[in-house]
Parts: C-alpha cells; sequence; structure tokens
C-alpha cells in the first residue's frame, strides 16, 4: 500500500507543477507575467512603468485600451483586433505606468490587484486574468504557519461554510490541500508553488477517482487542472486570498472568488489561553534569544488579555479586533516591568512578528509542547 501512497503523492506534486493534468475542459486563460521596472533609473521617486508579458492564444494580439488604478486596484482593459486570426501563440508585451496615468506622482507601496479585462465589439469587457503585484519594499519577513486555515465571513468577500485549507510550507515550496464542495458532494484539491515572500500563486488540481482507504486494489487517483490559488499572507495566521477558474464551457474569460483566511484555536477561546506556553524572544543575530514561560492570562478590558511570565514580571499584553466574526490579537506589546522590549503587528498562534523601540527585527516563538 505504501507504493501506492507515494504513487498518488507523487501525482499530486507533478500535477499542482503543471505536468500530466487533463486541461483539455479548463477554458482559455493567458497566464500574465507582471514586472514593475524604473522608467528613469536616475529618478527613483518616478513611478515605475509596469510590463506585461504574456503568451496570447492566437495571432491576433490585443490593444491596450486603458488603465485605472483605485487605492489597491489596478484595471487593464484590452481591445480585441480578431480578424484573420492564426491559432498559434504568440509573445505578447505591454508597458505602461498605472501611477502617472492616475495622476499620481509616486506608487504607494503594498500589494495590488491586477485585473485583466477584455473589451468586445459588443460593449462589454469579460474578466481574462486575475495577478497579485507587490509595490516597492517586501515588509516584515515571516512564514505563514503550517495548519488548518478557514474562510471567515466579510462584507466583501465569500465565506466558504464548511471549506478549509491545510498551508504546510518547508523550505521556499509552499502546499495547499482545499477541502471544499461541489454540487454538494466532498471534494478536495491539492496543489504547490514556491513562495515569494509573503506572496504565492498556487495552482490546484482536482483529485478524484481514488480507492477508499480499505480497497485492496490501490488506485492512484487522477487529476486535473481546476483552480488558481492566489494569496496574500497579511501576518503567520492571517491572509487574503483569491479563487480563479476558466468558466467550464471553454469560452473566454475567468471567475474570480475572494476569500479571508485565518489559523484560528481549536479550542475558539480569545481570552489568551491559546497563547500559553514558553516562548522565545529572538533578535536579529540569535544571542539574544531570550525564554519567557507565559503561563498565567487575565483579561484587560474590551475583551483585551494579558499573558504572564512566571517569576520575572514580563508581559504579553495583546489587543482584540473582530475578524470575521472571530475576536482575534492585531497588536501585542512584549514587557519586562516598566520597559518596553517589542511591539508586534504579524500576529499567529506560534510566532510574532514585529520590532524593539529601537527599531530592531525581533520575533517571539513558542517552543514546541
Amino acid at each position: 500500500m505504501l507504493r501506492y501512497f507515494v504513487a498518488a503523492i507523487s501525482a499530486m506534486s507533478a500535477a499542482a507543477l503543471g505536468a500530466s493534468v487533463d486541461d483539455s475542459a479548463s477554458g482559455w486563460q493567458p497566464g500574465f507575467r507582471l514586472e514593475l521596472v524604473s522608467a528613469q533609473s536616475d529618478i527613483p521617486a518616478l513611478p515605475p512603468d509596469l510590463v506585461v508579458s504574456a503568451e496570447w492564444p492566437d495571432s491576433c494580439l490585443p490593444q491596450l485600451l486603458r488603465t485605472s488604478m483605485v487605492d489597491w486596484h489596478i484595471d487593464v482593459e484590452l481591445r480585441s483586433t480578431r480578424h484573420d486570426c492564426v491559432a498559434t501563440p504568440t509573445p505578447l508585451s505591454l508597458r505602461f505606468n498605472p501611477s502617472r496615468e492616475a495622476g499620481q506622482k509616486q506608487m504607494p507601496v503594498g500589494v495590488y490587484e491586477v485585473r485583466f479585462y477584455l473589451a468586445r465589439d459588443n460593449g462589454f469587457s469579460e474578466l481574462i486574468a486575475f495577478n497579485l503585484l507587490r509595490a516597492g519594499w517586501r515588509g516584515s519577513s515571516f512564514r505563514p504557519e503550517s495548519g488548518f486555515w478557514w474562510s471567515v465571513s466579510n462584507a466583501d468577500r465569500a465565506f466558504l461554510a464548511g471549506s478549509g485549507l491545510s498551508i504546510e510550507q518547508q523550505g521556499e515550496t509552499l502546499a495547499v490541500t482545499l477541502l471544499s464542495y461541489e454540487a454538494g458532494n466532498a471534494v478536495w484539491y491539492f496543489g504547490n508553488a514556491r513562495a515569494a515572500g509573503t506572496l504565492a500563486r498556487v495552482p490546484l488540481v482536482r483529485m478524484f477517482g481514488g480507492d477508499s482507504p480499505f480497497s485492496a486494489v490501490g488506485t492512484p487517483p487522477q487529476v486535473e487542472a481546476a483552480l488558481t490559488l492566489d494569496l496574500n499572507f497579511l501576518s503567520p495566521s492571517r491572509a487574503t486570498a483569491w479563487l480563479t477558474r476558466p468558466y467550464a464551457d471553454g469560452r473566454e474569460g475567468i471567475q474570480i472568488q475572494s476569500l479571508d483566511l485565518l489559523r484560528l484555536p481549536f479550542d475558539g477561546n480569545s481570552n489568551g489561553a491559546a497563547w500559553k506556553g514558553q516562548w522565545v524572544l529572538i533578535g536579529e543575530e540569535s544571542r539574544q534569544a531570550t525564554v519567557f514561560d507565559m503561563n498565567e492570562v487575565a483579561t484587560s478590558g474590551a475583551g483585551n488579555f494579558i499573558l504572564r511570565s512566571r517569576g520575572d514580571g514580563a508581559e504579553l499584553q495583546c489587543r482584540l479586533e473582530d475578524v470575521g466574526g472571530h475576536a482575534v490579537p492585531t497588536i501585542c506589546s512584549l514587557l519586562d516591568g516598566s520597559d518596553l522590549l517589542a511591539d508586534f503587528d504579524k500576529i499567529g498562534l506560534d510566532q510574532l512578528i514585529g520590532r524593539s523601540p529601537e527599531g530592531q527585527n525581533m520575533r517571539l516563538v513558542r517552543l514546541p509542547r
């Protein structure tokens, strides 16, 4: 049975990397690659150009019609030029400056949602591609915590009741399993990809046709291209995500679903008990590590909590905020008596990321229990 299990995992990994996948019914979806480049390297304050490259499915390359940039969204509208097209993939390259065209002197640092639309002669535009784009500084470096993640409610995002994700990162490889439903039946998807900082694009394949755990046959499951998952990790235990898929009937365009994801304590207790344990404070140099035994919990008004270290007077003070109907800590401060050791704004169940009063990068990591 072990060889069948290994074969199944190998098939899943290969499929997630784009090999041996049945994508005959996956529809049409060009893969856009985005890069920000400085228009004039000697004047870095000017907003950068956005260079877009792709492999268009035929010889009729589209024209750039217009772009817009509002808040953290960039919309790119292309116009179809179909006329005597040859069904041969053709390189497409576009270069424009969304910030300047929006009347801005600089491009704010952050993560942008970039949507590509294709305008038709009938006046309608179809969403054909979606990408995340990071502009400027990468921010704090952290890894998403491995474990179960859940979709939570949000006025602007979908709540996938009963669905969940398993996320694990090993080295630079991020593996994701999405447990969901299709026509009322349980279905699961698997994929892996290289994580680029806090952003990741994971192609997911649908698994089907496998045997039950009690089957004597041991037939490996089949896989087919299904979804693409774009992830923007905001902290070790919080992310925004977007699921996209081509239309099932093969026509041009994609469907998109945005999500808020959290990694939550199993017990659902928001009073701080889920963060009890031994924690190690680590600065930019490992020899600065200090251990705190945080095992006393107290509330501190408005549902906030304090964790106290036994015997040495250290406290971890955390402020709770509502995220998708769940009270989760968003800001924590570590104090030794009256001295502030660090403030943390990237909060996970097993790691907190922040800075010391002097601006040094600091981590608070929980020791295994």
